[in-house]
């Protein structure tokens, strides 16, 4: 990647992982009967899709809430692996710098849910996120070896 373009990438993952950033921090600020509303809303709505494609299965809102922690996590994770990666150039350290930032996140998510009204922190939504954001990484993390070794072949193939 071109220097003009590698910094355009940077620039445009570094503030898409703000922005996740700032999604799980706003989410945890609210209260509890508003973070309630909210994820009732998601059960109803999923629920209702379901039963329109005929699948006979009922979410609830405790399922909705650890399913929401783990993906919005998992989406932070992906972002994060890809913001360090394209700082560094190197899978592993990206995963010795995001891993713990993700984690860092998923602690202080919690912190500031003890702030919100009618909220607590729990040790088990920071495992929920942690497991996202490392599900994610190495996700990222196959798809940059993948790329690698798919360039590695063309070059050699190049080169017969």
């Amino acid at each position: 990647m071109k220097n003009g373009k590698r910094w355009i990438a940077r620039l445009i993952f570094t503030l898409l992982s703000a922005a996740a950033i700032g999604f799980i921090f706003f989410h945890s600020s609210m209260s509890a009967d508003d973070s309630s509303l909210e994820s009732g809303g998601v059960v109803e709505w999923l629920n209702a899709l379901f039963r329109g494609m005929g699948i006979p299965l009922e979410l609830n809102d405790h399922i909705v809430r650890k399913l929401a922690h783990f993906t919005e996590f998992g989406v932070l994770g992906a972002l994060l692996s890809v913001t360090v990666f394209l700082y560094l150039s190197k899978r592993l350290r990206t995963l010795l710098i995001a891993l713990p930032a993700g984690l860092a996140v998923a602690v202080c998510d919690e912190l500031i849910q003890t702030t919100s009204q009618g909220r607590s922190c729990q040790l088990g939504d920071v495992v929920i996120d942690f497991c996202g954001v490392l599900t994610a990484a190495l996700i990222v993390q196959l798809v940059l070896y993948l790329i690698h070794r798919h360039r590695l072949k063309k070059e050699g193939n190049g080169n017969e």
